[in-house]
């Protein structure tokens, strides 16, 4: 069982590697982070996932299908080193986390276990061993918001951020050049958001 990110050998014991989190918030950030994920017929692997990252009062959730990626973020309490977890996977914890509404949920990660915990109630899963990419801060800061004219995307990508912030919720769109990646703005209840959707070429 590999040692987690971070922590130096023989020093495991010594560094807590969980954190916790409402259950209703946690709920909120994977249901609108699994959109994001890679579901096509030839997903990579890496891309198939959720990446978790705690620290600093926040549990991160990251995601992404090479078109548009998105990061989530809520309040907890704790430190969790970067943990990728295959999205069928996620989807039990997102079970757990219904099943479980008004109640506190720790992750709590030992080398390549991550185990879930919550009123009584345990669910040990399996840390992905993948690349994946490590960009997210980069590309939402690069580029300068521009004006232009014309723009392609694809429709359907649309439907998936009124699942995350619901109907009647705006949603907002940012330009920064017609090669570079939309900003797109989504309002969460319990979850702060970011989104970047790629443009699609022009098919003549």
């Amino acid at each position: 069982m590999k040692e987690s990110q971070g922590v130096k050998e023989g020093e495991s014991n010594l560094v807590m590697n969980n954190i916790t989190i409402g259950s209703l918030e946690l709920l909120e950030l994977l249901e609108g982070a699994i959109t994001h994920a890679d579901k096509g017929k030839s997903a990579l692997r890496a891309l198939n996932s959720v990446q978790l990252l705690g620290g600093a009062g926040h549990l991160v959730a990251r995601a992404t299908d090479r078109y548009r990626l998105i990061e989530g973020k809520i309040a907890g309490e704790g430190h969790l080193d970067h943990t990728l977890i295959a999205l069928d996977d996620i989807k039990r914890v997102i079970e757990v986390a219904k099943a479980n509404k008004l109640a506190r949920v720790t992750l709590n990660r030992i080398g390549d276990l991550l185990t879930v915990s919550t009123n009584g109630n345990s669910l040990t899963l399996t840390v992905l061993d993948a690349n994946y990419p490590n960009t997210f801060s980069d590309l939402f800061s690069k580029g300068e918001v521009t004006a232009i004219e014309t723009i392609a995307f694809n429709p359907s990508f649309f439907a998936d951020y009124a699942k995350i912030v619901g109907k009647g919720v705006q949603v907002s769109v940012t330009f920064k050049g017609d090669k570079s990646p939309m900003v797109i703005g989504l309002a969460g209840d319990k979850v702060e958001w970011k989104a970047l959707l790629m443009p699609m070429r022009f098919s003549n």
